[in-house]
């Protein structure tokens, strides 16, 4: 049995409660109490630590057009990584991968925003 608090933003729209309710219906398993929607809170993978810290890192780094950012800097973003210690190619090459997937969800959220 897993236990624990699921919480989820409130912007997801008026069916994150049975979006939660089928994924987790969906693994086999179900919610003992109401899922509570909780928007000052979130919970991280351990295994997306690295990916996330390089993230927050790399918030220095957008470039700006007349609409607002345009994009990261990918030189500033790779010369973050050296700096970081972060030098294995496969290391390198997840992690801006990783740092690309959140680049594009920042831009399409904030273009759905104007």
């Amino acid at each position: 049995m897993a236990r624990g608090q699921l919480t989820l933003r409130d912007d997801n729209g008026p069916n994150a409660v049975d979006q939660i309710n089928s994924a987790l219906a969906a693994l086999g398993l179900y919610a003992e109490e109401e899922v509570v929607l909780d928007d000052d809170e979130f919970w991280l993978w351990p295994e997306n630590e690295e990916a996330f810290d390089l993230w927050l890192a790399v918030q220095t780094q957008w470039t700006r057009d007349v609409q607002g950012a345009a994009g990261l800097n990918y030189t500033g973003v790779e010369v973050c990584m050296r700096m970081r210690g972060i030098r294995r190619p496969k290391v390198q090459e997840r992690l801006f991968g990783l740092i690309q997937m959140m680049e594009h969800a920042s831009l399409d959220e904030w273009a759905q925003r104007r």
